[in-house]
Formats: C-alpha cells, sequence, structure tokens
C-alpha cells in the first residue's frame, strides 16, 4: 500500500482487468541430424530458409555404401538410420511451407578438427610488380626493415627463394625499399611473392620454426569434421596507427635555411645561408631534409656568414640555389624512455610500437600515455627527431572457407592488438567474432617481431588440416546425444534448450533407441510433438510390424518414403517423410491452426512422376489406419497426398494429431501467460483474474474454430475457486484452475447414406 506522508497530489497507476494470455508457436520445429558443418557446440541453431542452413550447415552429404562401415542403411536392423540424408529433409520442411527450424548437429564422438599452427617469421608481401634489374620493391608493410636489413625474396606460389640482398635506404610513406643489388627475377604481386626479413631467433633453438610446440599461434576449425580441411587462415601485421615524434621542448624554435649555391646530382656537400644562430656548427651528428628527403649532416664549418657542411648518403637530385634547407630538432625528453608523440592518445598500455628514425629501427612496448607523453618499458637506444615515425604494430586476421559446388565465405579482422586479453586482442578478438576459426596463443614472441606468427613459411594462406567426420563412428548414442546442462547439451538432448519448439523430428533414423529418446524427450516436456520415420522399403507386414513397439499420444508414424531429386547428384533418391511432414504440420498451423488435421495436403517437392517410393490402395491402407501408421497416398488429379490424420496412441481419447497438438497449444498458452499469478496473493481476487484471462484467451480459440459448439458454454469452461481447492490446498500454496474444452475432430469418415426413392416410400 503506498504511504502518504505529506500534503500533495498523488499518481496511482492500478492494474484492472485480466492478463493477457498470448498464443504459444506451434509451427517452430527442431531437427537433429548429420550434417557437412556448423557448430558442434552450443545451442540449437534457428534457420528461416534453406540457404540459411546451407551458409551455416553447408550442403547436401554424399551417398554412403549400404552397410559400408555401419549397418545404417539395412531396413532389417532396428538401430539403423540413413542419416545422410539430413540435408534433403531440411530442405522438405521449407518446401513444404515451414519457416523457422531450429538444428542441433549430431558428430561422432571422435570426431576431429582441422587444425594448422602458422610458423615463425617476418614476411612483407610486394603490392606492386618489378621487373628484373630493378632496384626498387613496394611492400604492404616494413615492419623489421632498416638499412643493411638482409631480405630473401620469395615466390608466393612455391617458396623458391628468386633473390636475396640487403636494404640500402627505404621510405616508410611510401611502402617502398631500395636494394642493393638489382633483382635478377621479376617479382609479381599476383603470384604472391614476399620479401622475407632475416630469420627468428627462436626462444628453443633446438625446435625449427615449423615444430607444432614453438609455434607462437594455432588455428582450429571451429567446430569438429572435415569440412574444416576447407578452411584456410592467415595472420599477418599491419600498422594501426602513424605518429609523428614531437620535438624536445628544449630544442627551440624551427630552423630553416636556404641553399646559397646550386647542387649537383649526388653531390655531398652543401652551403647554405645561416638563418639564425641556430643553424650553425652544431648541426654535426644532427639531421636536415632538403628537397622532401633526409640526410646526416657531418663536417660543419661556418665562413662569411655561410654554413657548409657534407650530407649522407649522397644520393639526391640536383638542387637550385634557393632550395629550403630544414634543420630537424631533436626529440629526447628528461627520461630516456620517453618521447613527445603527436596523437599518442590514440595510444594504450601494452601497445607493440616499431620507432624509426629514417635509418634505424627499434621496437618497444608502451608502459604508460600521459598527454604527448609516452613511456616505454625500457630506455631507447637510437636518437629522433622531430618527423620521425612512431607506428603501432598490429595484426590482421584473414579466414576464408571454399565448401565443395558452395559459395565462399571470407572474414577479416583487423586491428588487432598483439599484447592483453581484451576484447581487442588478437586471441580475444577472433575467438569471440570468428564463425570458422578458433585462435590459441602458443609461446610469447613479445616484441621480437621477426618471430611474427606467420602463416606460411613464405607467408600466404595456411590450409588447415587433420579434420575428421569419422562417420564410420556414428552410433545411436550420438543422436540420442547427452545432457550436460544448457548450451552444453548434445543430440536430441539440445532440443530442451529451445522452449519455442513444438515439433521435433530426427529425419532418417529409424533406430528404435533414437526414435524412444525423442519420445521420451516429447513426453517429458510435454509441449511438442514427434514425426517418426520407419525404415525404407517395408512392405505392409513389414510397416506394421515396425509400429508394435509404439504407444504415445505425442508421436506420429508416416509411410512410405517420399522420392525426390538430390540436387547434388541429379539423381532420384528416397528421403524420410519427417522432413516433408515437419514442413506441411507447419504451414497448416499458420495457414489454417494447430486445430486442423494437417492432412489432405499436397506433398511439394517430390518427383512429379512417381513421388512416393510405394504405392498404398485404399485396401491396404485399411490394415493400416487402424493401428496408427498414416499412408502418404497418390490420387490422379490430386497428387501424392498426406492420407491419415493420427497418433501412435491406444487412448482413443488422444488417437488425433490435431487434438494432442490443439491440447500442447493452450496448455502451454495458458501455462506461459499466466506466470504473473505465481506468489500473488492467493484469494477470491486473484481467482477471478485467473478465470476472466484464461476465459478471454480460450474465447479467441472458439472464435477460430479450434473448439467444438455453437456457444462458449459449449466449448469450453474454466472453474477457479473454493469448489476447486479446499483450505489444505490454500495452507500449501496450491492455486487450482480446471479448464475443459471440447476439441473439434476431423472428418475422418466421410458418410453419405443412400436410399432407393420409390413412389410408394414417397406417398408414405
Amino acid at each position: 500500500m503506498a504511504q502518504y506522508l505529506s500534503p500533495g497530489v498523488y499518481i496511482e497507476e492500478l492494474d484492472v482487468g485480466p492478463h493477457p494470455i498470448q498464443g504459444a508457436s506451434t509451427s517452430t520445429t527442431g531437427m537433429v541430424g548429420v550434417t557437412a558443418c556448423g557448430p558442434t557446440d552450443g545451442k540449437p541453431q534457428l534457420v528461416t530458409t534453406f540457404n540459411d542452413y546451407q551458409r551455416t550447415f553447408g550442403g547436401f552429404l554424399p551417398p554412403q555404401e549400404i552397410g559400408l562401415t555401419r549397418p545404417w542403411g539395412t531396413a532389417a536392423n532396428l538401430e539403423g538410420g540413413a542419416w545422410w540424408l539430413f540435408p534433403l529433409a531440411v530442405k522438405a520442411f521449407f518446401d513444404n511451407g515451414g519457416q523457422q527450424l531450429y538444428v542441433k548437429r549430431v558428430f561422432s564422438g571422435s570426431a576431429a578438427a582441422a587444425s594448422g599452427s602458422p610458423v615463425r617469421g617476418l614476411v612483407a608481401e610486394a603490392t606492386k610488380d618489378a621487373a628484373a634489374g630493378a632496384t626498387t620493391l613496394t611492400l604492404r608493410h616494413l615492419f623489421g626493415i632498416q638499412q643493411n636489413t638482409q631480405v630473401s625474396i620469395l615466390r608466393g606460389d612455391t617458396g623458391q627463394a628468386i633473390g636475396q640482398t640487403t636494404v640500402t635506404a627505404y621510405n616508410g610513406t611510401l611502402g617502398t625499399v631500395t636494394l642493393h643489388d638489382a633483382l635478377t627475377n621479376e617479382v609479381r604481386v599476383a603470384r604472391g611473392d614476399v620479401v622475407q626479413i632475416a630469420a627468428a631467433s627462436l626462444a628453443d633453438g633446438t625446435k625449427p620454426a615449423t615444430d607444432p610446440a614453438n609455434a607462437t599461434a594455432t588455428f582450429q576449425a571451429k567446430a569438429l569434421g572435415d569440412w574444416g580441411n576447407a578452411v584456410q587462415a592467415q595472420i599477418r601485421p599491419m600498422v594501426g596507427a602513424a605518429m609523428s615524434i614531437l620535438p624536445s621542448p628544449t630544442a627551440g624554435a624551427l630552423a630553416m635555411a636556404t641553399l646559397s649555391e646550386g647542387v649537383a646530382a649526388d653531390a655531398a656537400q652543401v652551403t647554405v645561408h645561416e638563418a639564425d644562430e641556430t643553424f650553425d656548427t652544431t648541426i654535426d651528428g644532427e639531421q636536415v631534409v632538403i628537397g622532401g628527403s633526409r640526410f646526416q649532416a657531418s663536417g660543419a664549418a661556418v665562413s662569411d656568414g655561410k654554413l657548409t657542411f657534407t650530407i649522407s648518403p649522397a644520393q639526391h637530385p640536383a638542387w637550385p640555389s634557393g632550395q629550403p634547407v630544414q634543420r630537424l630538432r631533436t626529440a629526447g625528453l628528461a627520461s630516456p624512455a620517453q618521447l613527445g608523440v603527436n596523437g599518442a592518445q590514440k595510444l594504450y598500455a601494452g601497445a607493440i610500437v616499431e620507432l624509426d628514425n629514417g635509418t634505424m629501427k627499434e621496437v618497444r612496448t608502451v608502459a604508460s600515455v600521459a598527454g604527448n607523453v609516452v613511456t616505454f618499458d625500457s630506455p631507447l637506444a637510437n636518437a629522433y627527431s622531430e618527423t620521425d615515425w612512431l607506428r603501432v604494430v598490429e595484426a590482421e586476421v584473414l579466414v576464408r572457407y571454399q565448401p565443395a559446388g558452395g559459395q565462399p565465405v571470407q572474414e577479416d579482422f583487423t586491428n588487432l592488438r598483439l599484447a592483453g586479453q581484451d576484447a581487442n586482442s588478437l586471441w580475444a578478438a577472433v575467438n569471440a567474432q570468428s564463425q570458422l576459426v578458433t585462435l590459441e596463443q602458443g609461446v610469447a614472441f613479445s616484441t621480437v617481431l621477426t618471430e611474427f606468427p606467420t602463416a606460411f613459411p613464405y607467408g600466404g594462406w595456411l590450409p588447415l588440416t587433420g579434420g575428421d567426420d569419422k562417420f564410420d563412428a556414428l552410433s545411436v548414442e550420438d543422436f540420442v546425444g547427452a545432457d550436460g546442462g544448457s548450451g552444453h547439451r548434445t543430440g536430441i538432448q539440445a532440443m530442451e534448450d529451445i522452449d519455442e519448439i513444438a515439433i521435433c523430428a530426427v529425419p532418417g533414423m529409424w533406430s528404435q533407441t533414437v526414435q524412444a529418446a525423442l519420445i521420451d524427450h516429447c513426453e517429458l516436456l510435454g509441449d511438442r510433438f514427434a514425426i517418426l520415420d520407419p525404415p525404407d522399403g517395408l512392405d505392409i507386414d513389414g510397416i506394421g510390424a515396425f509400429r508394435q513397439v509404439f504407444d504415445t499420444e505425442y508421436a506420429a508414424l508416416y509411410y512410405p518414403w517420399c522420392v525426390t531429386v538430390d540436387p547434388s547428384t541429379s539423381q532420384n533418391v528416397h528421403v524420410p517423410p519427417s522432413g516433408f511432414l515437419a514442413g506441411i504440420y507447419a504451414g497448416t498451423d499458420v495457414n489454417r491452426g494447430v486445430h486442423k488435421a494437417p492432412a489432405n495436403v499436397v506433398i511439394q517437392g517430390i518427383n512429379l512422376s512417381g513421388g512416393l517410393a510405394a504405392d498404398i490402395t485404399k485396401r491396404e491402407q485399411d490394415v493400416l489406419n487402424p493401428v496408427g501408421i498414416n499412408a502418404l497416398r497418390f490420387f490422379p488429379g490430386l497428387g501424392e497426398r498426406v492420407w491419415g490424420a493420427r497418433t501412435l496412441s491406444s487412448d482413443t481419447d488422444w488417437k488425433y494429431i490435431n487434438v494432442r497438438r490443439l491440447f500442447i497449444y493452450v496448455e502451454k498458452s495458458i501455462s506461459t501467460g499466466t506466470q504473473w499469478v505465481v506468489f500473488e496473493p492467493n484469494n477470491d481476487q486473484l481467482w477471478a483474474l485467473v478465470r476472466q484471462s484464461v476465459t478471454a484467451f480460450l474465447t479467441t480459440v472458439w472464435q477460430t474454430g479450434a473448439l467444438a459448439g455453437t456457444t462458449q458454454d459449449q466449448a469450453f469452461f474454466v472453474q477457479c475457486d473454493r469448489t476447486t481447492m479446499t483450505q489444505d490446498d490454500l495452507d500449501n500454496g496450491r492455486l487450482i484452475c480446471i479448464v475443459g474444452l471440447a476439441p473439434v475432430y476431423p472428418a475422418e469418415f466421410v458418410i453419405f447414406r443412400f436410399e432407393q426413392k420409390t413412389a410408394d416410400s414417397q406417398q408414405s
């Protein structure tokens, strides 16, 4: 009760009237079966079209030789099943009106995942073709490359060395390197040619770079099976950010001068007009910029107001008199482990960075950032000036999957941090976002870039290997599954994770163990209905004998199998009926309602000439129908149709599929829609609200034609009062509501009675 402690106007919201009950889903289907690929852990995955299914679980499976490794295809074997037909059953579901399907992949307990470990080494891919005789290469990155770095040039298709030389100069902005020796062979981008930087210094020198025990990373296919053998991956370094280094605060103002006279190409000595007192002999050992290029100054001397000094390297074009000359200011701070960096806010603690002064490089880890001041993990070894560069070393991971006959899938993950385990790290980001692979961290390579996890000894794509479905080891237990808790269940057990599932099937599996588990699943939860498949090729006596072991109101059996075309082989193939019927159930629910028997419906997606594996006559159905075997029959001019609507129950109250499923629908809807009642005061006001809520819901159900009777009282009743509960019930917290329904039964036998009309009968 609200408290009123001071004068004023108070607004209260009153909860008046019954709580509406939302009808539960009846068309959502769950299927369990073997797929070409897809997740082997987690909850069943929702697919809404067959294309959606193929994107997640792959295409059709190759036909298996009957009895090759397991007696799955032997009709006489009661533990058999044609598991390889599962994708065709899924297609049949969508062909017949199904819209929402949860799929749980079945896999052998001994199945293996494909994997691959990159080797250690640093390569840079060529991004521009170069002819034999060229001395310049354009590369994707220049990490690890400085003056006098030894490099090998490798063919990307074979790994064959086609050149070996040293780098005399490089341009980090343009991504080019100048080679000491001219190329003896052409370099081609299309071939994937690379430059390999000096070999890594392995942490364990007793193991080669290709030894998995010395790998810095390992890719593994996200799910088990040989589908992973079609996956390729690579890790490669990338520039996460590039920032210029700031001059020291004590370096003074920017010093500029101009050439007092022209300088010939490749001349080493230059003379400038001295601009101010800072442009003097102290320039020795510092750097200058002339014509956009940087040079080291030495041998400085002043005479007649002019400054003469020598530059190196002395490779440059001719410069005219008046060419600007800029003296670069030093960039050091008080601490030898600190630098001022323009845009330092882009950095983060733990970032691996490469510092570049134009001739030499070094790698450090960022310890902290304060404003524009960056503190590194150790003192810097090289001297830096303004306009030198700091580049963040990050990684990108590329993964591609090329299924046989399917559309390729590629994933790209960029700006991945090499250090740490946060969401942006190399390891965490790939594992959280990739649908194809996981990435495990191996031996740490820290700041030794030449030990970077390169996808192949010469770069390029690393193929994953070792994936195996182990179909020969499949067992019925793999289909039944194990209950490892929510999100960790397998097989049939996994469908418990999805509350919306109302129709269940394990297409192609006639194993009595599997079907018993499916029935137990539906009976235990009480909110779903199973569709069972018999073995293919049974005669009337055979299907009758197969049916004898079942007695349940939560399942139905259909006979015979259907004939359709396997798109992967363009051949006719027999397909279990459960996929077709699940789609028909779902389509009928959507178009007519769950109270309509899923029968007298044309079967879609089958062969137009001879779409059923056996022809059932009326005389034969006279044997099948009374024992709850629903026939699929061909009628001239009407096509192949579902011609039965019975459960496998011996209880006549539940012999019709639509009656059982109608009660499931009503029970689940009311159960879900009255959760608000729990822990409310158990009194007359609550009972009245419950009666109103349930009555309003059942009135809508009756008005859709799902219940018999011309009046509401004839269709249903709802009682929740002192007549349904004793004082003991109330004392023990029980609220009991009794609901009675009058379901509509299907017109299974349409009887027209004829009598002969005569004159005498008319007079009487």
